[in-house]
């Protein structure tokens, strides 16, 4: 669409994760909002094929953690598409785009994700800082980390963007009644097995619920990034005797879980948004979240979502009873999350949001 703003998103990794799967929906819907998006992906993975479904979408492998051809690309690449901004998702990225862009009137902006860092990615934050057009972070929760930790000490202009939930990663439109399936309460957790997401601490709070409520069950949807947390988890149910009640579904699709769950929990010990609590949220399931900072943030601090002990799975045990228990609570709470999730957490207001931020970084 001519007089489009034109942005290249930068990807070195195309698997199923979330930060694929929103920059996926972002290049997809971008024209609502006057941008005009490309993609530049670095590496492969199990979301490559929608990836290279798009209109405007570019490839090339990375060889090396700096890998100067690469940078070469993708200054040709900016030039040849009228690149306007560069957004980048990951320190090597955005550095590889930051020595393509050097002599071209192209901005470049850099989202952190995460909190922690190895050795190497906090030596490229610490050179990227300065010399990036703007550094976005996704709760305020994240940016009062960073700033405590130094990570923005030089950073020309931070800004908190909040994720949004791709359309394609909800549940069906029509929210669930919240009235428990007659076969017994199914709860759910949609997360990857990583360090920071504790599925221990659910495996753990599961045999007092299950005492409580016999018919109930619990899935987890999530890939064994981490092998021996998979197994950890797996290892807590069968020596409670209740590993027959638990399901592990591997990675899936939101849209795929969500319709059967009746509670959604998400125990992580540490998160700089919560994608997954948000996705829950939107499809109207009632759900219970670790007080940790990111996800006390998008729970309204706890007015749109039940909160836990981070770690404490006595007091996750004591919030998921309590919302199988009470009805009208478990109602009362899964309708201010939808609604507090439409106000803030949809596509369209982040692509709103997204917008204005471009324009104040081009206006800079």
């Amino acid at each position: 669409m001519p007089g489009n703003l034109r942005v290249l998103y930068l990807l070195d990794s195309l698997n199923r994760g979330g930060v694929e799967t929103l920059t996926l929906a972002t290049c997809q819907k971008a024209e609502a909002v006057g941008i005009e998006a490309s993609l530049a992906g670095f590496g492969e993975g199990s979301f490559a094929a929608a990836f290279r479904a798009l209109p405007r979408s570019f490839f090339r492998r990375r060889r090396a953690p700096f890998d100067p051809w690469l940078a070469s690309w993708l200054r040709r690449l900016m030039q040849a598409e009228g690149i306007a901004l560069a957004h980048a998702n990951q320190a090597v990225e955005a550095l590889h785009a930051w020595r393509a862009r050097r002599g071209l009137p192209v901005k470049l902006a850099l989202t952190l994700h995460n909190l922690a860092y190895d050795a190497k990615n906090r030596w490229a934050l610490a050179f990227l800082a300065p010399r990036v057009d703007a550094i976005v972070v996704v709760s305020e929760a994240a940016r009062r980390w960073h700033e405590a930790n130094g990570t923005l000490r030089h950073a020309r202009r931070v800004t908190v963007l909040p994720n949004g939930v791709p359309d394609f990663s909800l549940a069906p439109a029509t929210a669930p009644t919240t009235a428990l399936k007659p076969g017994g309460p199914t709860l759910g957790m949609i997360a990857n097995f990583t360090s920071v997401k504790d599925h221990a601490t659910l495996c753990r709070a599961l045999p007092e619920v299950f005492a409580r409520h016999p018919a109930a069950q619990c899935v987890f949807a999530g890939a064994a990034q981490d092998a021996r947390l998979y197994r950890e988890a797996r290892a807590l149910c069968a020596r409670a005797g209740i590993l027959h009640r638990v399901r592990f579904l591997g990675s899936r699709p939101a849209n795929e879980v969500l319709p059967t769950l009746d509670v959604f929990v998400l125990s992580s010990r540490s998160d700089t948004f919560g994608i997954a609590l948000a996705e829950a949220m939107l499809a109207g399931l009632p759900c219970a979240a670790s007080d940790i900072p990111a996800l006390r943030e998008v729970a309204a601090d706890g007015a749109a979502a039940a909160l836990f002990r981070a770690g404490d799975a006595a007091d996750c045990a004591r919030a998921l009873n309590r919302l199988l228990d009470d009805a009208p609570y478990r109602q009362a709470l899964a309708a201010r999350g939808q609604a507090h999730a439409r106000g803030r957490y949809t596509l369209t207001a982040y692509l709103a949001r997204l917008r204005d931020f471009y324009d104040q970084v081009l206006a800079s």
